[in-house]
């Protein structure tokens, strides 16, 4: 009988125990299931070998959160949105898309209780945005009127929500030099910069992840101090009215070489050598400060020094020339036509494409194509390259070097050359890039100058970056403003586009397309002689003229 009530009384004590879990739960019971459920400690071999550490079948897991409405709204009209026809625009919702689809609880901007905090911090820095050189008229913002929203409907608010982030997007694209999405395509081919783009899907993340969107957005922008020096002096010229249509030119100028440092790389290296164009200056930097400055000469109007960036690949010692190919077929070719003066004068050889060497005398120019061959100038004291040459490929084939032509550093504007810049003092660059890459001497360098290899290819190993600049603003760490020609009007093109005027936009040539030239021998010697005539005229008024400067003048080096 004992036995018998020590059961009775454990089977009612576990039907006791068991009864809730199928009652219907009270309200405050429906609150705790919504709640997070608290953390549990982790499991140890020894409790998952025990049965009280086992979970029953009949377990209920905690109820996951509703989203805010506004939020799935959202969600569904950026899923059924069309997408846009401008590409990056079309990035941008793609982005959206997805991260709204993976977002749970509320939105990043609006709920159905109004607008956030961080909402006022990200309407604010966007409504500064002609602080910072772009034109805050270009985000469509739902605004606000005693910081609300005035509308309330969950549909309105959705709205309101994915323009928040839209502007948001279109702001990083702006920071980042999206204004002008290919400025080699929509300004002229030699200007070989692009945005520095950021992938959307980081950029609302990151606001995602932030609680001051604004500090985030204002970091988007260029933080080289060159381009906070300009963006203050910008600010002070400003129209009180915040009218940009009323813009001065010197105003114009500024926000132009802003624009231009947007498409600068971020990262400029920790030693560099940055050559700006319209002053004709060349600076070597490392760790942020200058360490030399030197003269430079650069193409001619109509032959420009293509703007771009490359890292520097070789220092050539005692440097062989490559002709190039529209220097080949609008300079050598006529001469060849007429008997070849240029190339008996300056020792300069021809070969195949295949590197055999073979004698240009025997083709009959009138007929045969310079451009199935390659045109070389061995190294020696005729070098149009003088003693030293800085080689960082590109499809523009610009390259630095040495020059004979010393007179060519005189004039004020020194757009002389066909592309390359001629750099003076180059020895000494030499000596700083070698001693920064290899740890060498001067010692050692002047014995490979005296009597090391011809063409000597020095590989470089680090990174240096060589960058062609055109700026025509610069301020100084005095705060003082240096102003410099529009020599190859790339400031006024930047104008323009930002101007919203691209139909005024004069691309010039496309220095990339093949030279085609005239087969008409006549044409063509007629054309040189007149050109030999201009060159000797011109030449003859330089004193103490030089084999490399008659050479490097007729081929425009």
């Amino acid at each position: 009988m004992g036995n018998f009530k020590s059961i009775l009384f454990g089977a009612v004590a576990a039907l006791a125990m068991i009864q809730p879990a199928f009652a219907d739960p009270t309200p405050s019971e429906t609150s705790a299931q919504a709640a997070p459920a608290p953390a549990q400690p982790e499991a140890t071999p020894e409790t998952q070998a025990t049965p009280e550490a086992t979970s029953t079948p009949d377990a209920v897991a905690p109820a996951a959160a509703a989203d805010d409405p506004v939020l799935g709204v959202a969600r569904s009209k950026l899923a059924a949105a069309k997408a846009s026809d401008d590409e990056r625009e079309k990035m941008d919702q793609t982005a959206l898309t997805e991260f709204y689809a993976a977002r749970h609880g509320d939105g990043l901007w609006v709920t159905a209780s109004g607008v956030k905090p961080e909402t006022k911090a990200l309407i604010t820095e966007i409504e500064n945005a002609n602080a910072y050189g772009l034109d805050a008229s270009a985000f469509k913002l739902p605004m606000l009127e005693n910081g609300a929203l005035t509308a309330t409907d969950t549909d309105t608010l959705a709205d309101a929500e994915i323009q928040y982030s839209t502007a948001a997007l279109q702001y990083a694209r702006f920071a980042r030099g999206g204004r002008i999405p290919d400025p080699a395509e929509m300004l002229t081919t030699e200007f070989d910069r692009r945005p520095q783009w950021i992938d959307p899907a980081t950029v609302i993340k990151a606001l995602a992840d932030s609680h001051e969107p604004d500090a985030y957005l204002r970091s988007l922008h260029p933080q080289q101090p060159q381009f906070e020096k300009l963006r203050q002096l910008y600010v002070t010229m400003l129209p009180a009215n915040g009218n940009l249509a009323k813009l001065s030119p010197a105003a114009k100028r500024l926000r132009a070489n802003m624009e231009m440092w947007r498409w600068m790389w971020p990262d400029m290296g920790d030693f560099y050598v940055l050559n700006n164009i319209p002053e004709f200056m060349q600076y070597v930097y490392k760790d942020g400060e200058i360490i030399r400055s030197a003269k430079i000469v650069a193409g001619e109007v109509d032959k420009k020094s293509t703007i771009f960036s490359r890292p520097l690949k070789y220092v050539v010692l005692r440097p062989a020339w490559r002709v190039p190919e529209s220097i080949m077929v609008n300079e050598l070719w006529p001469s060849l036509i007429r008997g070849g003066g240029l190339m008996r004068q300056y020792g300069l050889q021809l070969q195949t494409k295949d590197g055999r060497r073979v004698d240009w005398r025997q083709y009959d120019w009138s007929s045969t194509d310079i451009r199935n061959f390659i045109v070389l100038q061995p190294p020696g004291p005729k070098s149009v390259l003088g003693r030293v040459k800085f080689s960082f490929p590109s499809q523009h084939t610009i390259f630095m070097h040495d020059t004979p032509d010393k007179w060519m550093f005189r004039p004020a504007q020194r757009t002389l050359s066909h592309g390359c810049l001629r750099v003076q003092n180059p020895m000494q660059l030499a000596e700083m890039v070698l001693k920064e890459d290899k740890g060498w001497d001067a010692a050692k360098i002047a014995e490979l100058d005296r009597s090391g290899p011809l063409n000597n290819e020095v590989p470089i190993s680090k990174e240096i970056p060589i960058h062609l600049v055109y700026f025509t603003a610069w301020v100084t760490d005095d705060g003082k403003l240096k102003t410099f020609n529009d020599v190859y009007g790339h400031e006024k093109r930047v104008t323009l586009a930002l101007d919203g005027q691209w139909s005024k936009i004069k691309k010039g040539r496309n220095h990339l397309a093949p030279v085609e030239p005239s087969f008409n021998p006549a044409a063509v010697a007629s054309k040189s002689r007149g050109r030999d005539t201009a060159t000797a005229t011109r030449r003859s008024a330089q004193t103490n003229a030089t084999l490399g400067d008659i050479i490097g003048s007729a081929f425009g080096l």
